[in-house]
């Protein structure tokens, strides 16, 4: 890649990404505003209540190898594979302790409706174990318009599905399926732009090294 090239994608790249946050940013706003007016805080309060255990899921899921494979040198499908699995093997780890001790977090904070949502919504961290690769490819790339494209979609969807449901009466359950609609959406989307199907690999003894 020449560096007229390089440049030329970088500046595409940050235009992009402006586009991007400043959809997400306005849509989410008007959507948060219509969804506050339909549905009572408590509806929030149960789902703020799962935040942290699912943004702590979430981080441990990553590990990191997402930013590790954006700085190596040349990533080989090995790597993508191998992390590929990894993620979804412990996303799926941590979605069972989530499953499992939903009716300790409900009783927690004495709330019974907890124990189905917490299952439910857990279904997120599987869902987004399998963008991870997916997305870093892109990044690598430098292709923020494609990312771009698949994050205001998958916004937008889920934030008008998410309204139809509240003005349903459907309550809490509009806010959790907006968050897994939005990761499927997002998942698929990068699959079909991606076009990369993860090989039968997987190196357990894997080391990523960062050259």
């Amino acid at each position: 890649m020449t560096v007229q090239s390089l440049k030329s994608k970088t500046i595409n790249g940050l235009i992009w990404s402006s586009i991007d946050k400043i959809v997400v940013l306005v849509f989410g706003f008007l959507t948060g505003l219509f969804l506050a007016r339909m549905l009572m805080p408590a509806d929030y309060g149960l789902i703020g209540m799962l935040a942290i255990f699912l943004a702590v899921s979430q981080l441990l899921v990553e590990s990191g190898f997402s930013s590790a494979l954006i700085q190596k040198h040349t990533p080989t499908n090995e790597d993508y594979c191998t992390i590929f699995y990894f993620n979804l093997i412990v996303s799926s780890f941590f979605y069972l302790i989530l499953f499992f001790t939903a009716p300790l977090i409900a009783s927690f904070y004495n709330a019974p409706q907890l124990t189905l949502i917490t299952r439910v919504l857990s279904l997120s961290l599987l869902i987004n174990s399998l963008s991870f690769v997916q997305q870093t490819r892109l990044t690598i790339n430098l292709d923020f318009k494609t990312q771009s494209k698949v994050s205001i979609c998958a916004v937008v969807i889920s934030g008008v599905l998410s309204l139809l449901l509240a003005y349903s009466g459907y309550g809490v359950w509009a806010l959790v399926f907006q968050i897994l609609i939005a990761a499927l959406i997002k998942t698929l989307l990068l699959f079909y732009f991606n076009r990369w199907i993860p090989a039968l690999i997987f190196n357990i003894s894997y080391r990523l090294g960062i050259v």
